[in-house]
């Protein structure tokens, strides 16, 4: 009897938790109290069909929200649909839930706890609410948190960046007092304002849609075409668009927009203007298309896509953060290509300002149809470049770098590069090469393309003269100077990302969090003094020996100067680039954006890097520069 009672009492439970998310429509009419704070939200999706009552039409506002509740709201407004394959030993596979579970695992909204299981039934705190918006919602907090919750020790760790990412997002706030309250159940009415404060507004019929306005927005299903677009947040188009169609027209966004769904034909704006889009559909290839006036300052993909650039404006960066090769075409002007992970890259028509292939980018291919043009491309790891189109300037600073023709001006931070099937050096001699027999070596004849073979080193041995009997000292090992390392060039957001945190890479970080200070303007040269005459630098850089790091930071035409710790360098900057003088010999040498040692030729500050370089701080990037 007692096992009977347990078994209808698990039924009711399980009943009550299916209603909130999956009741059929009722007609009947109820007296229950919605919180004033949420009533409005509630109507909303009540007419959305996002949310239906129970059998007796209720909502149970208070009521706590369990994790399954949450999470088939989340699947429903996404039009999630993919179901993982990963199975936990708390979720039965006949459970009405099990689906929805499935769903939400895969779309990486939530995970198992590690011991197998991921606690389906259990109600959610709103510190777990939060975390699980901020990775459907990929909202991460772009600032230092500058006010925290007043029970901020209360916080788990492993929720803190969400809930303040939150925070900073206007998606969450605290009590009249200040605080979180990060381990109270959250109520159904707080899930659905919660939601709703990320979520915007939605988009689920396929029609077509003019003039809406406000903050973010959710297209969850394909066939729309939303026109006068106005948006100071973010827009989603989520996977429940599969392979269908959607058409923005005279689109303004402020945020980013999330391609996660669209087919090969394809997401298309027209006159439109987009801040930042983000590309990642991995289950199929996507096609974006730019048309009119439409314009994107920054493009970031990470899965197989096509970009078609039919627009008069060139795209301002497209980065790819692809990985094993992925497939990349692109249709039309770009203004700087970066590639940032493995990848098989297509110029089809148009033409790339900069390209740069990163150190994570080895193994890359790309290819350049007819008629194509890239302006600089930069190799940091081994690419394969093949195809007909035209590479203006090459700077090639890892071995490994491969192109179909020599381009117009070739600078080699390397032995060698591989140029239409010929390894190349320095002096631009053919010199491939391959071992023989006996130690021999087969050598091209750059004149006729023929390999000549040398005779091998013991063809003649000449025990007569040991290698001891003529020692040449007058040939010290320091004869051949030690070359020049490459000058490494950064943007902005690279250096504060990558550069550590102290010595000289720390001061480079700090002054460009001085820049990020509307309040701050950098020194620039005193037009009223002279420029003195540097033949011979040393003496006014020594006259005044405790000056530091010199005496030219007041002088016409310097902005920025520093001595290496020796003192026996002076390196200057100036609009002109950046002049490094030997003070025993007067020796200069410029650096400059012509011969890409610098992003732009307005020197801002220069730092010493500990040694016998600088970080050149310009008004675009940095550069560190090694002597």
């Amino acid at each position: 009897m007692s096992f009977k009672w347990k078994q209808a009492f698990a039924a009711i439970a399980l009943m009550s938790t299916m209603a909130f998310a999956y009741a059929a429509d009722v007609s009947a009419e109820t007296t229950e109290t919605i919180p004033a704070w949420a009533s409005e939200e509630i109507e909303s999706w009540k007419n959305l069909g996002l949310l239906k009552g129970d059998q007796e039409g209720r909502i149970l506002p208070n009521d706590g929200i369990k994790k399954t509740e949450f999470v088939a709201l989340i699947n429903r407004i996404f039009n999630f649909n993919e179901i993982s394959g990963q199975t936990f030993d708390d979720v039965p596979s006949a459970a009405w839930y099990a689906p929805e579970i499935g769903k939400a695992v895969a779309a990486g909204a939530i995970i198992g706890s590690g011991d197998g299981k991921i606690n389906p039934l259990e109600t959610l705190t709103r510190e777990k609410a939060a975390l699980i918006l901020s990775r459907v919602f990929q909202i991460t907090a772009s600032e230092p948190v500058s006010a925290s919750f007043s029970d901020d020790s209360s916080i788990s760790v492993w929720a803190k960046e969400a809930i303040y990412a939150m925070k900073e997002a206007g998606y969450v706030a605290g009590t009249p007092s200040g605080a979180f309250l990060p381990q109270k159940s959250l109520t159904r009415a707080e899930a659905v304002k919660m939601i709703n404060n990320a979520m915007g507004a939605l988009v689920s019929d396929g029609a077509d849609h003019a003039n809406m306005a406000g903050g973010n927005l959710i297209v969850n299903t394909a066939g729309a075409t939303l026109s006068n677009l106005n948006l100071t947040g973010s827009l989603y188009i989520t996977p429940g668009v599969g392979e269908g169609d959607l058409n923005l027209v005279n689109a303004r966004i402020g945020g980013v927009v999330y391609v996660n769904g669209g087919g090969t034909h394809s997401i298309t704006l027209t006159d439109s203007a987009v801040n930042h889009m983000q590309i990642n559909k991995p289950k199929a290839p996507v096609r974006v298309v730019f048309k009119g006036s439409a314009s994107a300052n920054a493009i970031d993909v990470s899965s197989e896509s096509m970009i078609v650039n039919e627009s008069e404006n060139a795209i301002g960066s497209l980065r790819l953060l692809t990985n094993g090769g992925t497939a990349v075409s692109l249709y039309g002007n770009v203004k700087q290509l970066n590639m940032n992970g493995k990848s098989s890259f297509t110029l089809e028509s148009g033409r790339i300002d900069g390209l740069n292939v990163s150190k994570e980018a080895g193994g890359t291919k790309i290819q350049l149809a007819k008629d194509t043009t890239v302006g600089s491309i930069i190799f940091d790891a081994a690419t394969t470049v093949t195809g007909t189109g035209k590479i203006q300037t090459a700077i090639i600073n890892s071995p490994g770098a491969s192109l179909p023709s020599m381009p117009d001006k070739l600078i080699m931070n390397v032995d060698t590069v591989i140029i239409n099937g010929q390894t190349i050096d320095r002096l631009g001699n053919v010199v491939t090469s391959s071992s023989t027999g006996t130690g021999g070596t087969a050598v091209t004849d750059p004149s006729t393309g023929e390999p000549v073979t040398e005779n091998p080193v013991t063809e003649e041995p000449e025990p007569q003269n040991p290698v001891t009997e003529e020692p040449e000292p007058e040939k010290p090992v320091t004869e051949e100077p030690v070359k020049d390392k490459a000058t490494e060039l950064y943007s902005y957001a690279d250096a504060l990302s990558s550069f550590a945190s102290t010595g000289a890479e720390g001061t480079v970080k700090q002054y460009l969090n001085f820049l990020k200070d509307p309040s701050y303007t950098p020194s620039i040269a005193n037009s009223d003094v002279d420029m003195p005459d540097l033949v011979n630098a040393i003496t006014l850089v020594n006259y005044q020996f405790t000056v530091k790091p010199s005496l030219f930071a007041s002088l016409r035409g310097v902005n920025t100067s520093v001595l290496n710790d020796a003192r026996t360098y002076l390196w200057i900057g100036t609009d002109n680039g950046v002049t490094r003088i030997q003070l025993s010999t007067n020796e200069m040498k410029s650096y400059t954006t012509a011969d890409r040692q610098l992003t732009d030729d307005k020197v801002l500050l220069l730092i010493s890097d500990g040694g016998t370089g600088v970080f050149a701080i310009t008004t675009t990037g940095v550069s560190h520069i090694y002597q």
